[in-house]
């Protein structure tokens, strides 16, 4: 499954949208950092989201749930130009090919900055010149990585970006409607060659690192200026990934008093670690655990059965609450120590529905 990082742009840096999760709640609201608190503009993303007012609802519901709880790594001010983060973030998490990712692991990291308004039109915004700035520290480190960037935007701000010659690594997408936005995330109803199309507004042909290009007067070099410094980023070898799935696919459903039946295949021997969330959003260790006595790496282009076979290691049966529930399995190519989350490892998550 493919993995897209959404980044909503603000002149404060680039906030990540961390997940999306349906709630029986009066309204639609905006968290931080998976915690109580709740931004100011949730009154605005409510609207958003709203049928009648908003366009999530109509485009990507309906939901029995009514509302949305989204969670985002900062916070964003006043405005409206999360708008375009936030329907990209929607349509990933509707999507049955693709899920929101965090940046360590993410397949393709998606930075936007706009409005949409009820015909799905995209506007252009202010500040696109601060908004980039604010990005370079965290974007630098991924370019180096080799991880595909895409900065979208209204026409008028893409035309004012791509003018200006972003750094090697980065693509410019000129977004008109939200049709366009589908086709950059791969969701849309025909397939965009970058190399063919005026859709893209294809970065300069040095391949230069963003910290470099951020040292002249900002982002943007000024006329008469030249970089005392081409930096050929070293061809990244390719990443260990993970795969995880059951026999009835990646987004299973099960009623209340059946076995979980989670396979994993990795890409390269690994060590593996799978964490179970709750509907209640507790996160339960499930791989390793007291059934475990043998912990070993995994082998590569193998298919393990962790749970509800005969020579599984152990079972999970499940049970009420109804909901939606995630697990999510971490690999690398050393042995995990302790029991925090784990960070620069290989991941995938697979939802879970949970019936009576």
């Amino acid at each position: 499954m493919k993995r897209i990082a959404i980044l909503i742009a603000t002149t404060g840096g680039p906030v990540l949208v961390d997940r999306i999760t349906p709630e029986p709640a009066p309204q639609s609201m905006m968290c931080l950092r998976r915690q109580s608190e709740v931004l100011p503009i949730s009154l605005d993303y409510d609207d958003f989201v709203r049928a009648g007012s908003g366009v999530i609802m109509r485009e990507f519901g309906p939901y029995e749930e009514g509302a949305f709880r989204l969670d985002v790594s900062g916070p964003i001010g006043t405005g409206l130009s999360w708008q375009l983060g936030v329907f990209a973030a929607h349509a990933v998490f509707k999507s049955k090919s693709c899920e929101l990712s965090d940046l360590e692991t993410a397949d393709l990291i998606v930075w936007l900055s706009g409005t949409v308004d009820n015909d799905l039109n995209i506007g252009d915004v202010d500040h696109m010149a601060q908004k980039v700035e604010a990005s370079a520290g965290m974007l630098a480190d991924y370019i180096a990585k080799g991880t595909p960037i895409v900065f979208g935007a209204g026409v008028e701000n893409a035309a004012f970006l791509s003018a200006h010659k972003p750094p090697g690594g980065i693509d410019v997408a000129s977004l008109k409607t939200t049709r366009d936005l589908m086709d950059v995330l791969g969701l849309g109803t025909k397939d965009k060659d970058r190399g063919n199309t005026t859709f893209w507004m294809m970065a300069g042909a040095a391949t230069l690192a963003l910290g470099v290009v951020f040292a002249w007067s900002g982002l943007f070099p000024q006329e008469g200026e030249k970089p005392e410094l081409e930096i050929k980023i070293p061809e990244a070898k390719p990443k260990l990934t993970i795969d995880i799935f059951s026999d009835r696919g990646q987004h299973p459903t099960y009623a209340f008093g059946e076995d979980l039946n989670l396979q994993v295949r990795v890409n390269r021997k690994a060590w593996l670690l799978c964490d179970y969330e709750q509907v209640d959003g507790k996160v339960i260790r499930i791989y390793p655990n007291d059934q475990v006595r043998d912990v070993q790496a995994f082998d590569a282009h193998t298919d393990h059965i962790l749970s509800a076979s005969e020579n599984a290691p152990f079972r999970i049966r499940l049970g009420p609450p109804a909901g939606q529930e995630t697990v999510t399995c971490y690999a690398r190519e050393e042995p995990f120590r302790g029991s925090a989350r784990p960070v620069n490892a290989a991941m995938d998550r697979m939802r879970v529905t949970l019936k009576p």
